[in-house]
């Protein structure tokens, strides 16, 4: 089995895939396995370049800001974290930068995975913007309904437990448990790596 790096940088994405089910990121980062491109993924990406475009033609008092640049799918790095990433979008101002996830459902509900993958664009955009980020959204649906996400210390915490979680999985040679749902493993694309869920 390929030895796990504790100093290897992890996609700030499977941490959204740790709270789905800790299993992935061990398929993905320790095995190498990659089930390639599920159809929604091409979905996604025309929507975001609708969204971006609503985005701009809209003031952003929605925000809260009076004034800031847009700048779009931003990679964002911090070689202190071991973590990096490809923001959707980024609010920035003399006084903050505001990460921006945009999901195509119009019934997206967020949860905790969302909150902690857009938590983690937070404080990497802080540390490579020298900016602090106060808050974040996700814009969801042809609308562009808002949910509001308070970067406070509570989440800053619950980040920086569960990427913690997720490198000692990742550093151990066995399978990490999965308390996955039914529902949850039909939907996955590495169920069939999983030889003791049904």
């Amino acid at each position: 089995m390929p030895a796990y790096s504790t100093s290897q940088s992890l996609p700030a994405s499977l941490i959204r895939q740790h709270v789905f089910c800790p299993r992935i990121p061990f398929y993905n980062e320790v095995l190498s396995i990659n089930p390639g491109d599920r159809p929604w993924q091409s979905q996604g990406v025309s929507y975001h370049k609708r969204q971006e475009m609503l985005v701009r033609r809209r003031r952003l008092e929605r925000f809260g800001l009076s004034e800031a640049t847009l700048k779009t799918n931003i990679s964002l790095y911090s070689e202190k974290k071991s973590l990096h990433g490809i923001c959707d979008a980024l609010l920035i101002n003399e006084e903050q930068v505001v990460p921006l996830e945009f999901k195509l459902s119009s019934s997206f509900q967020p949860r905790r995975g969302h909150i902690l993958q857009l938590a983690a664009y937070g404080v990497l955009a802080e540390e490579q913007f020298g900016k602090p980020c106060v808050q974040m959204f996700i814009l969801y649906g042809d609308k562009g309904k808002m949910h509001r996400v308070k970067l406070d210390e509570a989440l800053r915490s619950n980040l920086t437990r569960t990427v913690d979680t997720m490198r000692e999985n990742l550093r151990k040679p066995l399978l990490p448990a999965s308390s996955a749902t039914n529902a949850q493993c039909g939907q996955c694309e590495y169920l069939n790596f999983c030889a003791d869920r049904e």
